[in-house]
């Protein structure tokens, strides 16, 4: 073989690495649907408050619609009985104006479940991607929220998995070099 013709096999080869590394993350940048969850309690309120009440929220956003939906809300052992359940555009430490009214299943109990959905404007979906979004359950002892907690983004498999090859990809290349 010619000095050229391995010369252009491996140009071609560091053109074409990339050029499929750019493809896959735009393949997966363009998912529609986010997971995030949410772990409530009461030290997570703004005052906090000594509740023994705890829950979970598991939701997901379809970027296309802009539409989050519970797929998994739960509650147990509030002080009071459950009055409402709320999405609220705030960071962590702060109070923020309600942005989705919840459905509880359970209204009045304090152990429950809870459901709905909601479209959310532009705004409200860069804070909620930015971390600045919580779930709150109101009761009847704290009308202002007895259990709160914070989405957070569930990271997707295949992007861990895209992650991994990458670098295990980096690391191939940095041993046939030496």
């Amino acid at each position: 073989m010619s000095v050229r013709f391995l010369a252009r096999a491996l140009l071609l080869r560091w053109i074409a690495i990339p050029l499929a590394s750019v493809c896959l993350v735009v393949t997966s940048a363009s998912a529609a649907i986010l997971t995030f969850e949410a772990n409530l309690d009461g030290l997570q309120e703004v005052p906090p408050n000594g509740s023994p009440g705890f829950g979970l929220g598991d939701f997901t956003l379809d970027t296309t619609t802009s539409n989050i939906t519970v797929t998994t809300g739960t509650y147990q052992d509030l002080l009071g009985g459950a009055t409402a359940v709320t999405l609220n555009d705030a960071a962590i430490g702060f109070n923020g104006p309600i942005a989705v009214i919840l459905t509880l299943d359970t209204p009045g109990a304090a152990t429950g479940t809870f459901s709905g959905n909601g479209l959310l404007t532009p705004g409200q979906v860069a804070d909620l991607l930015a971390t600045n979004f919580y779930v709150n359950i109101r009761s009847q002892v704290y009308p202002n929220g007895e259990i709160r907690g914070q989405l957070f983004q569930v990271p997707e498999p295949s992007s861990i998995m895209l992650v991994g090859a990458g670098l295990a990809g980096l690391i191939v290349v940095r041993r046939r070099r030496k």
